[in-house]
């Protein structure tokens, strides 16, 4: 039923993206301006979206041989794609690590492990991307005054949020009675306010997390060199990932913005809708890309650059990851 709800949503907003789309733009020109891109800049683009599902796919592969879990580069491609998939169809992208963990109890991975190697990895993304946006943001903040004031007040609620995120996993690194009693304190404010009903069954949840949280904080703090090399396959991984919008720029014919300003803006993009609740952040990341690229790209195919990327960035991989997905279950099924 939930996942009923969660398509209803998706497709929801989907459509009163288009409807809005279409209300306040001619897309008789499409067409026009489609022919009329750089065919080996797009496919640059297309390929940066790849490579940012390739690296994905190295990083769950080299995590595995750490906790020597025997697989092939195929099963680890898989498994990016299916993750990706599942957390670009819902709220918070929350389902991507569940559904992994699932994929590896099938192939015969225990539970703890498979937890472990999920948990250990978005401990490295979010460090990584956090540290990567406010990098960005101190380099930017000239532009974002005077450019996207708009956008200033939510890029820097996402970066500030992102940070406390990151302050919370180093603090598990450092303090664990520490990041209890914080927890203990919500919990029992979350009570006061009806949030929550019983907290004794949140703590028991929280106990549960923490322990994994613990193995995969002892793994990071054991093999420092993997730790650092996964760091380092993190910050490419991102790389590619925001340099989508740069290839797009440059297949629309425009040159004047240089590479670096382009991967902060959209680092800086990403903070700011991270935190959507929307599936996807459908209709954040749309408004959210039209005011901070609204003096990047000309107004008239600043619209157009928007579907370009979006497709690329989002549809695409829901697609692909959607047929990875469907192959998976379909093959499960018949064994």
């Amino acid at each position: 039923m939930k996942k009923i709800v969660n398509y209803i949503v998706l497709i929801g907003l989907i459509v009163l993206t288009i409807c809005l789309l279409v209300h306040n733009n001619d897309l008789s020109k499409f067409p026009q301006l489609i022919a009329g891109t750089n065919k080996f800049f797009l496919v640059l683009a297309f390929l940066s979206m790849v490579l940012f599902w390739l690296s994905d796919a190295y990083i769950i592969h080299k995590m595995k041989k750490t906790l020597n879990i025997e697989s092939h580069f195929n099963s680890s491609i898989k498994l990016a794609m299916i993750g990706q998939y599942y957390s670009a169809i819902t709220p918070f992208a929350t389902g991507g690590q569940p559904a992994q963990i699932y994929c590896l109890v099938n192939e015969g991975v225990q539970v703890g492990a498979a937890s472990s190697l999920m948990i250990t990895k978005l401990l490295i993304y979010q460090i990584v991307v956090t540290f990567y946006s406010i990098f960005m943001f101190s380099i930017k903040f000239n532009f974002l005054l005077k450019r996207a004031k708009l956008s200033f007040p939510f890029v820097v609620l996402g970066c500030l949020s992102n940070f406390i995120i990151v302050l919370l996993i180093l603090g598990l690194f450092y303090n664990e009675k520490l990041i209890r009693k914080i927890f203990s304190k919500l919990f029992i404010l979350g009570n006061k306010l009806n949030l929550i009903k019983d907290i004794e069954k949140s703590e028991d949840k929280l106990n549960m997390h923490l322990l994994d949280y613990k193995i995969s904080v002892n793994n990071l703090k054991k093999d420092k060199i993997t730790t650092l090399v996964l760091i380092i396959a993190t910050f490419v991984q991102l790389t590619f990932y925001f340099s989508i919008t740069y290839f797009v720029y440059l297949s629309l014919g425009l040159t004047k913005i240089r590479y670096l300003d382009i991967i902060a803006i959209q680092s800086l993009h990403y903070m700011a809708v991270s935190l959507m609740p929307t599936p996807g952040t459908v209709g954040a990341a749309e408004g959210g890309f039209y005011v901070l690229y609204n003096s990047i790209f000309p107004k008239n195919i600043l619209t157009f650059a928007m579907v370009l990327w979006r497709f690329i960035d989002y549809y695409f991989g829901i697609l692909v990851g959607g047929l990875v997905a469907l192959f998976d279950f379909m093959s499960r099924k018949k064994n």
